[in-house]
Formats: structure tokens, sequence, C-alpha cells
């Protein structure tokens, strides 16, 4: 077996090739190969496969890998190779079956070889060594510990080439190694032995000129690429080669391997040493600024840390990254002025132009910094190379602030950067600018609320703290956004006449909210349009689009009913987005997922746009397709959980076909889901009915009662609810309009309200029956059945029921049979006929099992630990109510949780575990009170009080609680059996 990580990561066995399923397993394996032999920690593991910001089931997806490679080991009878140690694992591999491990071995055995004097075996073996890469190393493994790995295998495997052809020089192989001598400096131009190794070959191949253009162009290149000549030693090589020494010639020994650059420190010197060119060209600083006190000191440190060993020989970096209007530019020059004691050999500065059309050229800023540094114009070279050259030499042994602001990227910040301590850069970017060397990044967003009002203070005075609530709102209105409110302030300072209500009120109509963000030459439609306009016309479409998402952040996946293209290219479009700063992206704690987010100003800046570039039926169409994608996911969350399309009615509004691999990407756990996207799947049932598609409406409504019955969601219920049966209403749409009422009739159930859920019921029917529609009309009826229950009518009950069953059975929907099923067999206990409540309840559990319907499950066994308490089984009803337990837990069922705790308490009291007991009825109560179950919380003060143990007045006050609720709810029974109990106790 061959473990290999010397291209991307794979496990062979002779002509078999396995490749690591799963980015995490990849990385997981990687990390452990690197190790191999050691222990490693499960945190390690799960900091570096999320980047330190794990979900909160990182542990378990760990252990999910772990196993996943033990079965890809055991299938080359490997399983044992990867061992559990010391709260980690080990990977335990021979050197022989990790394909790094043999490199090593090539490389040692090499040197052992040239040691002896078997040259040509040596090089053999650097030649093996070489063959085992097949790609680039650990190609696509993410984390910190794989790069500083791969950096290692790579720069390993680099100096095994230079070593390799210094052999073979020793040889007398110079002719053939020139091509390869010079492939190889094209992909590493920065490796100086493989310079010095071509120099010395065509010198030996009687070609001397070429030998020296091969040194200049050497030099030219660390002058450009580094600002700093060659080594001395590759400079020795040139004048040997110029005079022909001897010691060049074979069979003589090679020329020594040129040693790394140094470079020397310099100390700063007094702004005299350099003349009276001092610059002084920073902006001036606001006298108003205001917050972001932390990232001005870290900002401060860095640059002031010369002293700091990790600092010496580089200017410190500061990239200040951010969206447009942050106050990046702001921050940077306070910094800056803050400083200029720390620089007294000058401030350069430069507007690179950033995301505009015509963003500054590195060669013309550079025109301006030579010339402020005291270059007369005709002593600037034209040649770029040159400028970067004498640009850096006037800036070695000074100490000089340079402030680039507004980078376009990398490429326009690098020929302007010094090379040398003691000076300090500052930039500032939309872009993130990862591959600048050494550089710090910090991110600046939008001020907290407290900060942006104070800013408003600054600039306002008293009328803010004159109307505080309507000073929150504004700075809301402004999205927190430093130049929105510099410019809202600014139009309330140049108006003393206006109260700050008179701004907000303008500013809270939409449509003109970016038309008020203007004040001389300050716009936040200027500031995001330079971004916008800086795309191509895919990424700006797209743009356009997220507009018609209303939420708060989304998913990738909702995208694609946006845009016709794969996920791949839609991810890659919205990281452009993220890239130029007009969208926010952020890992989610519990999923992992990544999500995004537009900000509110961008937000209308994008609905500007889509307003005016596409036409009203394109967006129309987009819409329904978001709408509709919403929908299926909704409806295939509640399949998942109910095992079909059981106990629930749908519309015919279309659906956006969602594809199976990413239905099932998401619906894991639908219930999961259906909590992570609630804020979103309520606003797409606001959004339905605002548009008028009033049968999306209602169908996704009655769908999310699936999430709202389970959590005890009321208040988004409600809502939607209402938003369904006003839409429906609305439109005459007579079948929604029954279906709400019914949705609204349970929700009035599980509130206790029975009046308002007869109501409700009642009105369901008489729209439904006339329409045919059985299946909403059983539904009715089963939930009409139960009222009549609590009411102690079990006759009326059971007639209620009989038909509900007859319905449901007629439509096929066998989950609701079961729930049905259930209820009847409650009913045949209370009237103490055990056998066939135990019949009725053997059928709705295979039902479940049979379906998957995990929730409906959990309350036919909560109904059988009911049975089994009345028969005196208290194990099995233990047994049963916890079976129950462990399903509504697993679900976040917390309606479910307090009926389960309810009935273990019971069977703990009965059982004379009375502490557990006491224990189980206590939570119960306190969580049926959380999620207004009044009925379990009225039984578990009825069971409480009844404790052996009980404190006699506690237990009065107890009945007295719980007979009132079940007045309330209207539940005879319970309420006559309460009085008597407090009658009891109390006499």
């Amino acid at each position: 077996m061959q473990l290999r990580v010397l291209g991307p990561i794979e496990i062979t066995h002779e002509d078999r090739r396995l490749d690591i399923p799963g980015l995490r397993a990849r990385t997981v394996l990687a990390i452990l190969a690197a190790n191999r032999g050691r222990a490693v920690q499960v945190e390690d593991l799960i900091d570096t496969v999320w980047d330190g910001r794990p979900p909160s089931t990182a542990r378990s997806q760990i252990q999910i890998c772990v196993s996943q490679l033990r079965r890809l080991l055991a299938e080359f009878g490997r399983k044992d190779a990867l061992e559990t140690r010391f709260g980690g694992y080990l990977l335990r591999l021979a050197p022989t079956e990790l394909d790094a491990g043999r490199f090593e071995l090539l490389v040692a055995e090499s040197r052992h070889l040239s040691g002896a004097g078997q040259v040509a075996e040596a090089v053999a073996r650097l030649r093996a060594a070489d063959a085992l890469w097949y790609g680039a190393t650990l190609a696509g493994v993410p984390g910190d510990p794989v790069e500083a790995w791969r950096r290692g295998l790579d720069e390993r495997r680099g100096a095994a080439v230079e070593e390799r052809i210094r052999l073979e020089l020793t040889l007398g192989r110079h002719d053939e190694l020139v091509g390869e001598l010079e492939a190889l400096i094209a992909r590493h131009p920065l490796r100086e032995r493989l310079h010095a190794h071509l120099m010395l070959a065509l010198y030996r191949a009687d070609r001397q000129a070429d030998a020296l253009k091969a040194y200049r162009r050497a030099r030219a290149l660390f002058v450009e690429e580094l600002g700093m000549e060659p080594s001395a030693e590759l400079g020795r090589l040139e004048r040997a080669i110029l005079s022909r020494a001897p010691q060049l010639d074979l069979p003589a020994l090679p020329a020594a391997s040129p040693v790394a650059p140094s470079v020397a420190a310099t100390g700063p010197t007094s702004p005299g040493a350099h003349g009276p060119d001092v610059p002084h060209q920073l902006p001036g600083d606001l006298a108003d600024f205001t917050g972001r006190q932390k990232l001005v000191g870290e900002i401060r440190d860095l640059l002031t840390a010369e002293a700091d060993p990790g600092h010496r020989g580089f200017a410190p970096l500061a990239v200040i990254t951010g969206p447009g209007g942050a106050g990046k530019t702001s921050l940077a020059v306070h910094v800056a002025h803050s400083l200029v004691d720390r620089f007294p050999d000058g401030q350069l500065y430069a507007n690179l132009g950033g995301p505009s059309p015509s963003p500054e050229r590195p060669a013309e800023v550079l025109d301006r910094f030579l010339r402020a540094l005291g270059v007369a114009g005709p002593a600037i070279p034209d040649n770029l190379t040159e400028r970067i050259g004498l640009y850096r030499s006037r800036l070695a042994g000074r100490r000089v602030l340079i402030l680039l602001d507004n980078a376009a990227d990398e490429t326009q910040v690098a020929p302007l950067l010094p090379n040398t301590a003691g000076c300090a850069v500052i930039v500032t970017s939309r872009a993130r600018l990862g591959t600048l060397a050494g550089s710090h990044e910090v991110d600046v967003d939008a001020l907290t609320p407290e900060q942006s009002v104070a800013l408003l203070h600054q600039i306002v005075g008293d009328r803010i703290a004159a109307e505080p609530l309507q000073a929150d709102e504004l700075a809301r209105l402004c999205g927190w956004l430093p130049l929105a409110l510099r410019i809202a302030g600014a139009r309330l300072a140049s108006r003393p006449h206006w109260r700050v209500s008179r701004l907000v009120d303008r500013l809270r109509d939409q449509s003109q909210l970016l038309d008020e963000l203007v004040h001389r030459d300050l716009c936040i439609r200027t500031t995001i349009g330079l971004s916008y306009h800086s795309l191509p016309e895919r990424s700006r479409r797209l743009l356009r689009r997220l507009a018609l998402l209303d939420c708060e952040d989304f998913p990738l996946w909702v995208t694609a009913p946006l845009l016709d293209e794969p996920p791949s290219v839609l991810e890659d479009l919205l990281e452009q987005l993220v890239d130029v700063r007009l969208l926010e992206a952020h890992g989610h704690p519990q999923s992992g997922s990544t999500r995004y987010r537009l900000h509110d100003l961008v937000r209308v800046f994008a609905r500007e746009r889509l307003l005016a570039e596409e036409p009203a039926q394109e967006r129309e169409s987009l819409v329904r397709h978001v709408l509709g994608a919403w929908l299926a996911v909704a409806e295939e969350a509640h399949r998942r959980e109910y095992g079909g399309d059981f106990t629930i009615v749908h519309g015919t509004a279309t659906r956006w076909p969602v594809p199976r691999t990413v239905a099932d990407g998401l619906l894991g756990r639908p219930m999961d889901w259906l909590e992570l996207e609630r804020r979103n799947l309520v606003s797409a049932v606001r959004q339905a009915d605002a548009l008028g598609l009033d049968e999306l409406c209602w169908d996704l409504a009655f769908t999310l009662v699936t999430l709202f019955e389970a959590r005890s969601y009321f208040d988004e219920w409600a809502e939607t609810a209402d938003l369904a049966l006003s839409a429906t209403r609305r439109s005459g749409n007579r079948r929604g309009e029954g279906i709400t009422l019914h949705s609204l009739g349970a929700m009035h159930m599980f509130l206790r309200d029975p009046g308002q859920a007869e109501r409700m019921f009642t009105a369901a029917l008489r729209i439904l029956r006339p329409l045919g529609e059985r299946h909403g009309v059983a539904l009715v009826e089963r939930n009409l059945a139960y009222l009549n229950r609590l009411r102690g009518d079990d006759r009326a009950a059971l007639r209620g029921y009989e038909a509900a069953l007859a319905g449901l059975g007629s439509v096929g929907d066998l989950v609701g049979r079961a729930h049905v099923l259930v209820s009847i067999a409650g009913i045949r206990l209370e009237q103490g006929d055990p056998a066939a409540a135990q019949a009725l309840l053997g059928e709705a559990l295979t039902i479940c099992r049979d379906a998957g319907a995990r929730r409906v499950e959990a309350q036919v066994l909560h109904r059988l630990g009911e049975l089994y308490l009345r028969s005196g089984e208290l194990r099995r009803a233990e047994e049963s109510f916890q079976g129950t337990l462990d399903i509504v837990r697993a679900a976040s069922d917390r309606t479910g949780e307090a009926y389960a705790l309810h009935g273990l308490g019971v069977v703990y009291g009965r059982d004379g575990r009375l502490a557990k007991a006491r224990a189980m009825l206590t939570r119960a109560r306190q969580i049926a009170g959380q999620v207004v179950e009044r009925v379990v919380e009225a039984q578990a003060l009825y069971e409480l009080s009844q404790l052996p143990d009980r404190d006699r007045a506690e237990a009065a006050d107890q009945l007295r609680r719980a007979a009132d609720i079940f007045g309330e709810l209207q539940a005879r029974v319970w309420h006559a059996r309460a009085l008597r109990a407090l009658a009891d106790v109390s006499g």
C-alpha cells in the first residue's frame, strides 16, 4: 500500500487507486500523514479543518472522517494503521508506505553514495526521488499545518533538484543540463543556485557570452523583484567566467553554491542626511474622528514594531480592507497623523484610484514620489524597474511613512513598497490583498449603533441628543456606515432648521434613499457604483438579482433560481462580490455552511439597478422561481420528517426543481434545516403575500406548521397564517382559505383556546366540504374530535375520529391514520379496554416505523407508556417514555419533551424514586410553561401534589393552580379530579 501526497492525496496498491472522498477526510489524512508516528489531538484536527470556526458537531464529524479513512485502509489490509491515541489519532506507516517518506530515503541514499564517490548512482537516486511527484503537492488540501508541510516538501524537492544538477555538472553533463535549467528557472526564477548552475553549464559548454547574459538576466530579475543585488557568490562566479578562471573547468570541483543573500540592517538617519526634501503629503485628519480606537491601537503597534525581530529587514505593512464607505481612508489618515513624529523623514500619500475605470499606474505614482523625495524630473528613469530601484534607494536609511489609499490589487501596490526597515506602509483597499508578503490585514466594517450615534453627535451637535430614538433610527437607515452617517450628519448640519425626524422620514422611502444620501461631492450611490461597474456582467447581474431575495442572509443554493449557472460558477460569482465587498460572507456556527449577506444600502443600490436594467416580466419570473425553490425544499423537509406527504395538504403553485443532490445535502436533519432557514421561510411567505402569489403563500405557510408546531413558534405561525388567509381571501382562493382556517384552528388548539379553535375548524369545514377536499376535511375532523375529548365527550370524539380515519384512509394518509389510532387508543384506555388500545397502538407503531415518521412514532410510544402505567408495568412504561424522550430531544421538540418528562416523572413516582420523580415533573412543568403546553403544565402540577413526601401547603397551591388551568381549558374530567384532590389535601 502507498499513501501518496506528492500530488492530489490518494491511496494506491499495485494497480488500484482510491481517491479520498470529501475535503474534510482528505485534510484529516494529510495532517495525520504530516505527523506520522505521532498522535494528533482531535482539537488540532478540528482547528485545521474548520479554520478556527468549528460547528457544534465538529468532534463527531472528525470521528466520521476517521471511520471513512479506516474503511479505505481496511481495503488494503491496513485498518490498524490508524490508531486512537491520547485523545487523538496516530497514523502508523513505514517510510516506504508514504511517497514523501520514500523521497526522504532516496535523498539520504544519494548523500551516502555521493560521499562514497559514487556520483552517478547518487544522481540516479535523486532523479528517482523527483519522479515521485505526480502533481502539485497535496493539491486542494487547505489548512495552515498542511500548508507548512507542503512548503517544506516543495523546498526539499527544490534543494534535491539543485543538488542533483550540481552532481551532474561534476560528471560533465553540462550540455544536456542547459535546457532543463532554463525551464527550471522559468518556474522558480528566484532560486539563485539554479542561476549559478546555468551560468556554469553554459560556460563549460563554451558559451561564455551566454553565461554572462544569464548573470545579467538574473541580476535584473533580483533587482526588479526583490529590490536587491544578487549574492556576492553569484558576482564572484560572474567575474570568474569573465577571467576564464581555471577552477571552473573540469575535472576541478564545481564552483561553490552561492549562499542566500543577506540584508544589512540600516538604522534611521536624521532628515538632514538626505537634504531638505522631506515630503508631507497626508490629507487632513478628521477633527470628528469617532470610534475604531482598538483598530487604531492595533495598526499603530504594527507600524512602530520595527524593534521586533520579526520585522527586521523589511517595512511593516498594514492593509486596511472593507466595503466602500466603511471609513478605511479616514482610519488610515487618522493613524498616519498620529505617527508623524515617528517618521521624521516624511510622509508620502497616493490615491491609487481603486475600482475606478482608470486606476493609477505604479510608474505614475513613482514619478510623483521620486520628485517629492528630491529627484529632479530629468533624473527620473523611464523604465519601471529602474524607477523602483531608484525609489527604494532613496528610501534606504530613511524613516518615511507611505499611505497608499484605495488600491485596486497587489500588482498596483507591490512596486510602491520599500525593501528595507525604517519605513512603514498603510494600504487601504476594498479588495483583500492576501498575496502581499508580510502584510497584516485589518478588516473595517460598519460602526456599532452606539458609535454611529456618537459620530452623528460630533457632526450635528445637541439636536442628536434631543431626539435619541430618531437618532437611533437615522443611524440604522444609514446602515451604520461611516460615509452614509457623515452625509446624513452634513445634511442636518447645513439645515439647522430641520429636526432629526424630518431627515428620518425622508430616508424611510427606500426608492429615494440613495437620492437623499448625497451632500456636495459625497454620494453613497457613486461609492457603491465604483465597485459595481468594475465587475463583469455576470457578476453585476447576480448582484442585481440578489435584491429579489428578501432575506437577512442566504445560502449558495438559493441563488441557482436567479442565474442559470452550475453551483461552482455561482460560488465563484458570489466570491467575486465578496472580494469587492458588495457582499458579506460568514460561516454559520451550527451548520458550518457559508452564508452570504447584502448590506442594507447595497441592497437598495442593487434594487435600483434591477429596476433599471431588467424587465418587469423577468423580475416577476425570477421571484416565482426563488419562492418556488423555498417551497420545494420545505415540502421535501416535511416529506422526510414524516416519511411522505402525510398530515399535510398542498396547493398547485409551481415548484422550482431543486436537484436531488442539493436536497440531500441540505436535509440530512430536516427539522434542523427548517430551523436554520426559519426567518427566510417566513420572509418568503411575506413576499408571496405582497406579490399576490396566494397559492404559493398559503401552501408555504401551511408547510411551515411542521416546524412551528414542533418547536412552539406560535408568533410565526400566527403571522404566516394571517398573511395566507388575507392573500387567499383577496384572490377568492376558497381551498387555500379553508386549509388556512384549519391551520389557525390547530394553532389555537395548541394554545389551549378551544372556543376559538372550534370556530376556525367549523369555518374551514363549511368551505372544504362543498369543494370535495377530502384530505383537508379529514384533518379538521381529527382536530374537532380532539376538542370533544378535551371536554370529556368521548362519544362525540370517537365519532369524529372514526370519520377522520375513513377520510385519511381514502387519500392514503398513513401517518395521519396512525395519529388518529393513537387518539382512539387513548379513549379505549380511559374506558378500561387496554387490549383494544394496545392493538391500535401496535398498528400505529408499525405504520410510523414503516414510513420513518419519527415524530408520530414518539406519540405512539408515549401512549404505550400510558397504557403500561395503567397496567402497572412500570419498566415497560419507563422504556416507552424514554424512547419518546430520545426522539423528541433529537428533533428539538420541546413540547414532546414536556410530555415525555411528565410520563417519566409519573413512572418514578409510582416506583418510589421520589427525588427523580420530583425533578422530572418540575422540569416538565417548566418546559410546558415555556412552550404554552398548558395541559402538561397542569398535569405536572397535579402529579407533584400527589407525591408521598409532599408538603401539604405546597400541594394545595399546586392543585389550585392545576384546577384553574383545567377549568380554563374546559378539561372537565381533569378539573373535577384536581378539585377532589384539593378538597382531600385541604381537609
